[in-house]
């Protein structure tokens, strides 16, 4: 790739444009990586919540729990499942 590039520019600028997009490249795995592990870690707690609440945690909700991404969404589905009455209701948040 570099040598590829050299042909247009000098070899040293080919190398530093290079080395800018592996690093750029490296640091968004890097923060798409943090994002997921605080995704899995809020799932986690938001499903030791309902355990700790209403016992065993169906394989559905779980699931359910599991597919969510967002940090946000979460949050609020924590604040749900200290708050709900049941795992029917907290369900019925999921959708």
């Amino acid at each position: 790739v570099i040598k590829a590039f050299s042909k247009i520019l000098d070899e040293k600028e080919a190398q530093k444009m290079f080395t800018s997009t592996a690093q750029e490249l490296m640091y968004k795995g890097e923060v798409r990586g943090k994002a997921e592990g605080k995704a899995e870690g809020k799932a986690e707690a938001l499903l030791t919540v309902l355990q700790a609440r209403f016992g065993k945690v169906p394989q559905s909700i779980v699931k359910a729990v599991n597919s969510y991404s967002d940090l946000i969404a979460l949050e609020s589905l924590t604040v749900l499942a200290a708050t709900c009455n049941s795992l029917n209701e907290f369900k019925e948040g999921l959708k």
